[in-house]
């Protein structure tokens, strides 16, 4: 009996040990569910988007950030867009550094030419309308760019985050305006095959100017 009891506790665990490793495996490849906290989308156009697939993780600095959500063609730029979804606790300043990032940017809005030309009531208004953006901007800046990045040689495709060196910042829902693609195997050998035929095929300077000979004889005066 207790050799009964024993085996049917020994499957029960080996059964529930399987789920669990199996809900365990499906969360950690982005499969199902989502750790994103504070949630917000965002979209990128790309040239050539060869390999990346919805799920794929968004990252900046090794730390992942977000998954995409959806790739669509858009039918009049006929580029890829990449829509995606951000953590926006790990992508937000907090209210110290957001305070340190309003005044840099009010510093910079008061030397440009458009505030000092203002009267001082449109100048109020001017600073009151960069607070307001504030609320809603990420941490990302308008100099950064996103690209298709490999994981390994053969692995999968995912967006990396590189950060720029700006102070103004791209706001929630916007777009990433600086990208780069997937660039394929076969274009890295087409532009090397290209660029080694145009080499070969250009003539020296020396062949194309042909030299000239003189057979005219040298005059005498009797």
């Amino acid at each position: 009996m207790k050799s009964r009891a024993s085996e049917l506790a020994v499957g029960l665990f080996v059964i529930v040990f399987g789920v669990a490793l199996f809900f365990l495996a499906m969360k950690v490849s982005g499969l199902v569910g989502t750790n994103l906290r504070d949630a917000y989308s965002m979209t990128a156009q790309f040239d050539n988007v060869n390999g990346l697939k919805p799920r794929a993780k968004v990252t900046m600095s090794g730390v992942t950030i977000g998954r995409v959500t959806d790739i669509t063609l858009d039918p009049v730029t006929r580029l890829a867009t990449v829509h995606f979804e951000l953590d926006g606790k790990l992508t937000s300043f907090n209210a110290e550094q957001l305070k340190t990032v309003e005044n840099n940017a009010l510093d910079e809005l008061r030397y440009s030419t458009e505030y000092t030309e203002a009267t001082p009531a449109k100048q109020k208004e001017m600073e009151q309308q960069l607070i307001a953006n504030m609320k809603s901007i990420t941490s990302i800046d308008e100099d950064a760019y996103i690209m298709v990045a490999t994981n390994g040689l053969l692995g999968e495709k995912y967006l990396k985050v590189v950060p720029g060196g700006g102070l103004n910042y791209i706001k929630r829902g916007a777009s990433i305006a600086n990208t780069q693609g997937t660039m394929d195997l076969e274009d890295l050998i087409s532009k090397f095959i290209t660029a080694g035929a145009g080499k070969s095929s250009t003539p020296s300077a020396e062949a194309e100017a042909p030299t000239e000979k003189t057979d005219a004889e040298p005059a005498f005066v009797e």
